[in-house]
Order: structure tokens, then C-alpha cells, then sequence
């Protein structure tokens, strides 16, 4: 009777232990992959966006145009789930997120290192609203930014754009009846996600650029000094395929480009949806720079770098040839860095310095940006490179645009 006592009584210390680990389980589970109120559900479509709790959040997507949010959370699923939409105040900007959690640092790691393992999300990152990490133990290793950075803007003439954000429109010119309020809305017409660049304003009457503006944001442009106030508005971004709009500034509605065209609360949105580059087509860096007689690149690169990396994550299959360009063929000092440096963008005293053929310095200029890219995690079988001095010059070594000259190429062998 005794040992029938003791079997009863293990059995149910046994049921209750595993009734009361599977309830914890459940409410950890819960906690952890809680979507904390504040966010958008995409199948409401009667809900309005409102503003990102206190949490931390996993980023899949980071807008500047609320509908772009919408449109791209809607276009994609995590595990089968539909991500949110929220607005974080600090800067008015919408952000999609797959996972959020109220305070649970680990699981939002675990989340981003699953998210990042992804072709789709490999750019996933955690946005930290109202966290100060050091109320935790350990820091944060990897730091995750909040924007995205754009490139420098081409300096032409015309008019300083506002800085007004996105969220606020700006308020109607009253005074002046020559400005316009435009927004240039550029997506990447396969991820649906939006491009951070420049789009360039010019006075079609006369071919002339007036200004650039940045893409995705809300400027104040001014009519051309002609009878036609015809402008031309080229969007023309590394890694993707040049589009362009034409219409008239104060009527543009009236153009043959008028399906991109929308107008709304004052403020006219011209759209472009952007296509990648196809096998066979050849790409220019004109914005990756390198330091005098090195294969060392400044700081300015970094952005076309980002956007090369960013056509190689998102297609796996892509397969590129870097070619590198000089401005002559004298050989010359050549500085470059030592094997394990990864100091890319900076000229130091650890750097190794020698004397080469100019095509000897434009295949090390094409090295050290494959090296970067391996870095950066891009398989090197899906990397050629080739190195041609100053055998294919653009512009004569005596022109005033001779330093186009110095360039580099990106072939698009397969993908």
C-alpha cells in the first residue's frame, strides 16, 4: 500500500511539474514575442499609425513615407506572420518590425541573429525606444543604427531645400508664388523597400541642373526663369536603372508622365519604382574615392559601397566583376594595406608602401574593395576583378574632367 502511495504521489508531483513548466512556457513565449501596442496592424485598414512604445523592436524596413510602410509590410511575411507598423516620434520616421519585446534583450538578439540569417531581412536590426542598454548587464556588441544614412548632396545652384520632415508637411507659400512643394518617392520596384539617394532637378529649356534633392522627403523647388517652366527630374542612383520624370512645375499633372505624378494636400509626389541592373550591364562608382597613389578609400565611398553590398545580399545569385581604372599609365608610389588590416578608409603608419604600374594600382584599387566586400560577408567565388590602368580613359589625362578618369566599374556577369 505504501509503495502504491508513493507511485500516486510521484505521478502527480510528476503532472504538475510539466503542467507548470508548460504554463511558464506560454507566458515566457507570450512575453517575449509580444507585439507591444503602438504599432500598426496591416489587416486593419481602418487603424491609423501611432507612435512605438517603450520596447525593443527587430527592423525589417525603415520608412520615411508611411504608405511605402504599409505597402511593404503587406508585401512580406516572417514565418508566416504579418509584420507591424509603428512611428517612432523621435524622428517621425515608420518602421516595419517582424518581433518586439517590452525588455528581453537576449530574445531580440536571438531574433536579429534568425532575421539576419535570411537573403530577405539580412539588414534586420533592433530600434531601442525608450532602452537605455546601460540599465543591463552587457552592453550591446553590435550597434544597430536608427537612420539611414544618405549621400552627400551634388553641389549645384538653386535654392537650400527645407528640412521640414516627412510627418509635418510644410506650410503653404503664400508669399512666393515660384515655390513648389514636391516629393520624390523612390522604392526598389522588387523589395518594395525605399531608396535613399538623390534625385536631380533640371531646367529642361536650358539642359541645366538647378539643384539636387534627397529622395523620399519634402522640398520646396523653384519654377525655372522660362517661359515652359519645364523640368526634368532624373533619378539616377548606383545600383539601379536611371528613370526620369518631365512635366511642368506649376501644372504637373498635365504631363505625358502624369502616372507618376500625384497630387495631394499641397504637395505634388512623384514616384519611381526602381529596377536592378540586368547580366551585361556595367556600373560606375563615381563616388568611391581613394586617397592619392593608394588603394586606400576615403570615408565618402562608404555609401556606393553600402549600396554594391546591399545588390549582392539581396540577390544571391548575383556574380560581379570589379574593374579598376587609372588617370594615365606612369607607375608610380603605390600605399596599400597590410594582409589582416581592415582599416579601409584611413591612411596610417601600419600601411605597406611600394612602386608599380598604374595598371598594377587599379587591380589593387579593385582588391581592396573585393576585400571588403569578403568582409562584409559576400562569398569570394562570386567576385572577379580586373585591374586596366589607364588603357580605357574616358576624358584625356589633359582635360578638366580627366580625374572621371579614375573609376570603378562593376560588371554584372550573372544573377
Amino acid at each position: 500500500m505504501k509503495n502504491i502511495r508513493y507511485w500516486q504521489s510521484t505521478v502527480i508531483r510528476s503532472v504538475l511539474t510539466v503542467t507548470m513548466l508548460f504554463a511558464f512556457s506560454l507566458v515566457s513565449s507570450a512575453t517575449n514575442s509580444l507585439h507591444i501596442r503602438g504599432g500598426f496592424d496591416i489587416t486593419d485598414t481602418n487603424q491609423s499609425i501611432s507612435d512605438l512604445k517603450k520596447g525593443m523592436y527587430l527592423i525589417v524596413g525603415a520608412f520615411n513615407i508611411s504608405e511605402n510602410a504599409i505597402q511593404y509590410a503587406r508585401s512580406i511575411k516572417v514565418k508566416g506572420k504579418s509584420p507591424r507598423v509603428g512611428r517612432y516620434k523621435e524622428n517621425g520616421r515608420y518602421y516595419v518590425y517582424a518581433y518586439a519585446t517590452q525588455d528581453n534583450l537576449n530574445y531580440a538578439r536571438q531574433k536579429r541573429s534568425e532575421l539576419r540569417s535570411t537573403s530577405q531581412f539580412y539588414d534586420a536590426w533592433i530600434l531601442y525606444v525608450g532602452i537605455n542598454l546601460k540599465d543591463f548587464e552587457e552592453k550591446e556588441i553590435q550597434r544597430d543604427m536608427v537612420v539611414i544614412d544618405q549621400p552627400k548632396e551634388i553641389k549645384t545652384e538653386g535654392i537650400k531645400e527645407t528640412k521640414t520632415k516627412e510627418f509635418i508637411p510644410p506650410p503653404p507659400v503664400a508669399q512666393d508664388q515660384n515655390l513648389y512643394n514636391f516629393r520624390f518617392n523612390v522604392i526598389n520596384a522588387t523589395t518594395l523597400k525605399e531608396v535613399p539617394g538623390y534625385v536631380t532637378i533640371i531646367d529642361a529649356a536650358r539642359n541645366k541642373a538647378m539643384k539636387s534633392v534627397s529622395t523620399n522627403q519634402i522640398h520646396q523647388l523653384e519654377a525655372p526663369k522660362t517661359q515652359s517652366k519645364e523640368i526634368i527630374a532624373l533619378c539616377d542612383i548606383f545600383g539601379y536603372t536611371k528613370d526620369q520624370a518631365k512635366f511642368v512645375i506649376d501644372n504637373p499633372m498635365s504631363s505625358s508622365d502624369k502616372s507618376m505624378i500625384s497630387e495631394s494636400g499641397g504637395i505634388t509626389t512623384v514616384k519611381y519604382e526602381l529596377a536592378r541592373h540586368k547580366v551585361g550591364e556595367i556600373l560606375t562608382m563615381y563616388h568611391v574615392y581613394f586617397y592619392n597613389n593608394s588603394a586606400i578609400m576615403k570615408p565618402d565611398s562608404k555609401f556606393e559601397l553600402n549600396s554594391l553590398l546591399g545588390m549582392l545580399k539581396e540577390n544571391e545569385k548575383l556574380e560581379i566583376k570589379i574593374h579598376g581604372h587609372t588617370n594615365g599609365n606612369s607607375a608610380g608610389k603605390i600605399i596599400t594595406l597590410k594582409e589582416g588590416d581592415n582599416n579601409f578608409f584611413e591612411v596610417t603608419s601600419n600601411n605597406e608602401e611600394g612602386v608599380g604600374s598604374a595598371k598594377e594600382l587599379s587591380k589593387t584599387r579593385a582588391e581592396i574593395i573585393m576585400r571588403w566586400l569578403i568582409h562584409q560577408g559576400i562569398d569570394k567565388k562570386r567576385m572577379d576583378l580586373k585591374g586596366w590602368g589607364g588603357k580605357k580613359m574616358i576624358y584625356k589625362k589633359t582635360d578638366q574632367m580627366a580625374g572621371k578618369n579614375v573609376r570603378v566599374e562593376i560588371e554584372i556577369l550573372k544573377g
